[in-house]
């Protein structure tokens, strides 16, 4: 125990100095970058279509995700990655020695928000794929209403659509972009932003029908029905399988926990362990540490998935 209580208290120094090093430092890097971003803005203009394809992709995850679209967020994703990684490699590290496998988990902790960032824009996907009936039947009706004007009836549908908030978030972004678009490309661009943010078939369909719609003023009730036909064929299908997975889900989530109590009481019980002493080698020990983060990320990983997989997507 004496061991446990002296990596804690290690642990704690550690992020102690680090805290004050940010505290002391943080304020003067975060104005010297928001410096250098404002000369950015301002310097030229070409240089606002200058953004690598991992810089567009981050920047796109953080805006389905959190809504913030600043020039700033990417750099605050991977300042907030660097520290994560160097905080746990240069705890491990003081604890345990410099070992592959600790870069490994460091690296992996550092890689936390971008794994955030994927398993929030999952999550928001599965849930507003379910709201494909509620969002085709406004949006159908309102297309129908105001003689087949697809921006008027986009513009509706966002006051009229109940219990649906990411298709209501998702409407409303795209009525602002086809209101200033200025050629086919910045039409396109938002149409595939509104897909993006649901990542299904029904929604890329719906995605082509609007961008026909407001293109080429193309009357796409047809296929606006259509869409809305097969979504309603497939319904009682998914449902069938929601409640089947989340039955599997609900057994693994509780059969994790218990199979490491076990663990517990099976190494006390014919191994000759003690209480203490299983801790002991579980928390005081490079082996034991590793074993137990193993342990713990693999969890992770399998809830996760399973949380997943539980509820699958509304989709044909």
């Amino acid at each position: 125990m004496t061991n446990i209580a002296d990596i804690i208290v290690r642990i704690f120094l550690y992020l102690i100095l680090l805290i004050g090093i940010w505290l002391f430092i943080g304020r003067y890097l975060v104005s010297f970058i928001r410096q250098k971003n404002k000369g950015y803005r301002f310097s030229s203009k070409a240089k606002d279509s200058f953004d690598s394809r991992f810089t567009s992709h981050i920047r796109h995850l953080i805006k389905i995700t959190t809504g913030r679209s600043g020039r700033d967020s990417v750099f605050y994703f991977l300042f907030l990655s660097v520290c994560l990684f160097s905080v746990s490699f240069a705890v491990t590290a003081g604890l345990f020695g410099v070992s592959i496998f600790f870069i490994l988990m460091s690296s992996l902790i550092g890689l936390l928000p971008y794994i955030y960032l994927r398993f929030r824009l999952k999550s928001l996907q599965l849930a507003g794929s379910y709201e494909a009936e509620n969002l085709l039947g406004e949006l159908t009706s309102n297309y129908k209403i105001s003689d087949y004007s697809m921006a008027y009836a986009i513009d509706r549908t966002v006051e009229t659509v109940k219990g649906s908030p990411l298709s209501k978030k998702a409407l409303f972004i795209l009525s602002v972009k086809i209101k200033d678009y200025r050629s086919r490309q910045e039409l396109q661009s938002a149409v595939d932003f509104f897909v993006s943010m649901f990542g299904t078939q029904w929604a890329t369909l719906l995605g082509m029908s609007i961008f026909e719609s407001i293109s080429g003023g193309t009357n796409v009730s047809v296929s606006l029905d259509n869409i809305l036909r097969d979504l309603k064929e497939i319904k009682s299908s998914i449902e069938k399988d929601k409640r089947a997975n989340y039955e599997a889900f609900t057994m693994v989530k509780f059969v994790i926990p218990v199979v490491y109590i076990l663990s517990v009481f099976v190494c006390i019980k014919y191994f000759g362990f003690t209480l203490g002493k299983f801790f002991y080698y579980q928390f005081s020990t490079a082996l034991g540490i590793k074993f137990f983060i193993t342990i713990a990320v693999l969890s992770i990983v399998s809830f996760w998935s399973m949380y997943i997989l539980s509820r699958p997507k509304f989709d044909f």
